[in-house]
């Protein structure tokens, strides 16, 4: 898949308005009413409609700035597929001006006047359907396929690793169909699950661990529970109450593809009482610190 800047022909360190001056370009050279027939020419039309609708939008351009194609995909943006996608989902308008593009008009009279008669509404267009989808807290750290059903249907979801609570999901075509035209699309909104011992915090995973206060001085090794399954953490002598230890690579994933820890918060547990023997111990012990 080619490179979105590559595609507009423009730096990396473009301004919106050089992005949308370069996309206007192309959108006039490659329009399908200008090239009736020529398959290669409506291709590149919608190739420019895609790198401009991602380029053109602070959160996507971040994203793709960061993981490149992956990242936008991960937000629901599969690109257009057809033309009906892009004169339903782009404001062309704003992109073309009202009687400052080339001496014409707005974007329908642009490609309507120049060449030939074009529909300027949308097209017929099911409408949308939203969900809800309430996953469990692992799912949303580490990815998953989840099956619903939609008017009737069975559908595959694919839950990115490390979706955030409250993401909406689109899913392109699933939506309402009329029978003509195109059909809507389907907005999964996800809802995550609390875990009985592991909060979320960025790509972190927190948890508690609790120690004697043996393992806090002379150090040791302690079972801690991940997702993934049960490890051993080392902990350092001299551990104080309310140190985090890590385990790298052990947490969720964030928006530019890196994976967190996962952090271990220490808990020294005092004991409540003491033999005779474990007093004088102690004692003894208070005398050499």
């Amino acid at each position: 898949m080619r490179d979105y800047y590559e595609i507009l022909g423009v730096n990396r360190g473009a301004t919106p308005e050089e992005i949308k001056k370069a996309y206007r370009k192309l959108a006039v050279q490659y329009h399908p009413d200008k090239n009736p027939g020529d398959k290669a020419a409506e291709e590149k039309f919608k190739e420019a409609s895609n790198a401009y609708s991602v380029l053109s939008d602070p959160e996507k351009r971040r994203m793709y700035d960061t993981r490149g194609h992956a990242g936008v995909e991960g937000m629901g943006f599969e690109g257009y597929r057809t033309m009906d996608d892009i004169f339903r989902n782009l404001n062309l308008d704003d992109i073309f001006g009202r009687g400052g593009f080339g001496g014409f008009g707005g974007f329908g009279d642009a490609f309507g006047d120049a060449f030939g008669p074009r529909r300027t509404t949308a097209p017929t267009r099911g409408r949308d359907i939203r969900m809800n989808l309430s996953i469990p807290f692992a799912d949303a750290v580490l990815g998953a396929k989840k099956e619903v059903n939609v008017q009737g249907k069975r559908i595959t979801l694919t839950i990115p690793p490390g979706i955030q609570d409250g993401k909406t999901l689109r899913i392109r075509g699933h939506g309402e169909s009329l029978g003509v035209g195109t059909s809507g699309d389907l907005l999964v909104t996800v809802s995550v699950q609390s875990h009985p011992t592991l909060t979320r915090e960025g790509a972190d995973l927190l948890t508690d661990a609790t120690i004697s206060i043996t393992t806090a001085a002379l150090g040791g090794s302690i079972r801690v529970q991940t997702l993934t399954g049960d490890v051993d953490l080392k902990v350092p002598p001299g551990a104080q109450p309310g140190q985090q230890l890590r385990l790298r690579g052990r947490g969720a994933t964030d928006a530019s593809g890196r994976k967190g820890d996962l952090r271990v918060q220490l808990i020294v547990e005092v004991p409540k009482s003491l033999s005779r023997k474990q007093r004088n111990l102690l004692k003894e012990l208070d005398k050499t610190l």
